[in-house]
């Protein structure tokens, strides 16, 4: 029982984060590689909780039975709302592809003919463990770089990352207004994980 209860605590843990992180999706730009992510992780998590449920359930003892089964009811409800707000997320998406289309295109050209600065770039791959790291060495080379507009920042971020990163970014139209919206989304992502790791070596 020790063991559920210790699985409960870390299921819990992670559903917490879930659902900041996915309240703070509503107010950042979107793609729908960010939303399928998201919807990847809940789905992991709605397995966990699933299974957590069926232990927990089948091995407490009668006192604490409806207990427990609040609390299960309630983990429950967090995730039909994370879904319900995932579903309308990639809704506002569907709706607007079309009225963005044309600026995609324009905004596609001009990136084209923009030419950048020459700047040793960092590299992301998506690994947690590097991403400390990197969100140092690419603040020091072109975050903080007042020389450079957002959108070229924004740039030589989608330069800079591979793998999941990557997905993640490529259909965000490179503008000055996304630039932070984005950093903040991969900050956001990747630096509590992060920490979370380098804590445990």
């Amino acid at each position: 029982m020790d063991a559920i209860l210790k699985l409960k605590k870390i299921v819990k843990g992670k559903l917490t984060r879930l659902v900041s992180k996915i309240d703070d999706l509503q107010n950042q730009a979107n793609s729908e590689s960010i939303i399928e992510v998201y919807e990847k992780d809940v789905n992991l998590i709605d397995t966990e909780v699933n299974n957590l449920n069926d232990n927990l359930l089948s091995t407490c003892t009668d006192e604490d039975f409806n207990g427990y089964q609040i609390e299960m009811h309630d983990l429950f409800s967090k995730l039909d709302t994370l879904k319900i707000i995932l579903k309308e997320e990639m809704k506002k998406l569907v709706r607007n592809d079309n009225n963005t289309n044309a600026c995609q295109n324009i905004a596609n050209t001009n990136v084209n003919n923009l030419k950048l600065p020459r700047i040793e770039l960092p590299v992301f791959t998506s690994n947690y463990m590097e991403w400390i790291s990197f969100r140092d060495l690419f603040l020091a080379s072109v975050g903080n770089n007042n020389t450079l507009s957002d959108s070229q920042k924004l740039q030589y971020l989608k330069l800079s990352v591979k793998g999941e990163a990557a997905t993640l970014l490529q259909s965000i139209q490179i503008t000055n207004y996304n630039y932070q919206k984005v950093w903040n989304a991969l900050t956001e992502r990747y630096e509590n994980e992060a920490e979370i790791i380098k804590m445990q070596h």
